[in-house]
């Protein structure tokens, strides 16, 4: 059974694939699935300065490998 960060990137790849297939640019698609991930946690009850806190939170803890070293769960 995959953990959630391999099911999200299994999604993730899938989707950016099905994008392009439908010519749809990648920071377009990325803006997209940004916004329906919010509007996503906005319905099941996050704030939204929780969901900015997130945000930043997982900004402050990239490393410039793109590795994240914390996670708040």
């Amino acid at each position: 059974m995959p953990d959630a960060y391999t099911l999200a990137k299994q999604h993730l790849d899938t989707g950016i694939q099905e994008a392009a297939e439908n010519n749809i640019e990648l920071n377009a698609y990325g803006q997209a699935l940004l916004w329906k991930l919010i509007e996503r946690y906005k319905e099941n009850g996050r704030s939204a300065a929780d969901i900015i806190d997130e945000i930043k939170y997982t900004l402050d803890n990239v490393e410039d490998d793109g590795t994240f070293h914390v996670s708040r769960n």
